[in-house]
């Protein structure tokens, strides 16, 4: 009878296990976005690296005007590609999602040659805002960043 019991419980209980919630899986569908487009950053597509943003995008770095539209978006990333030893990447740390609207806190490296030839990487702090088209597909619309306190460091060794 135990047996019995200890059974119906647990079935019982099984039926009771919610699946992740959609935004959740939205959230997890963003980030895999966000790595998708870091791949692109590292390959130096820059073509492909523009893709991700949306038409009306808005570039928000600490120090910096915004850089505003996809045209200058484009011309911006251009230009990034031509300091010497420049190579971009970053992680999404978590995300939310609501509806066709998400966010992600993320974390950029930016490496370029510094003043004594050797590499130095940057860490920024990033807030990635990002709508999801009529398509299916996540584009960023907002994409700020600024940097932590232990940003600048030779790497390598």
């Amino acid at each position: 009878m135990k047996v019995l019991i200890l059974c119906a419980s647990a079935a019982a209980l099984m039926g009771c296990q919610q699946a992740p919630a959609r935004g959740d899986q939205s959230a997890d569908e963003l980030m895999q976005t966000s790595r998708d487009w870091s791949k692109a950053a590292e390959a130096g597509d820059l073509e492909k690296v523009a893709s991700y943003f949306a038409d009306d995008a808005v570039i928000v770095s600490a120090g910096e005007k915004l850089v505003r539209g996809k045209p200058a978006i484009r011309t911006y990333l251009a230009e990034a590609s031509k300091i010497p030893g420049f190579k971009l990447r970053w992680e999404p740390l978590e995300g939310k999602v609501s509806g066709n609207m998400g966010y992600l806190l993320e974390r950029t490296h930016i490496t370029m040659t510094g003043p004594q030839g050797t590499p130095v990487t940057q860490t920024l702090q990033a807030v990635t805002v990002w709508r999801k088209m009529p398509d299916g597909s996540w584009k960023n619309v907002v994409d700020a960043s600024m940097p932590t306190e232990d940003s600048a460091a030779p790497t390598g060794g």
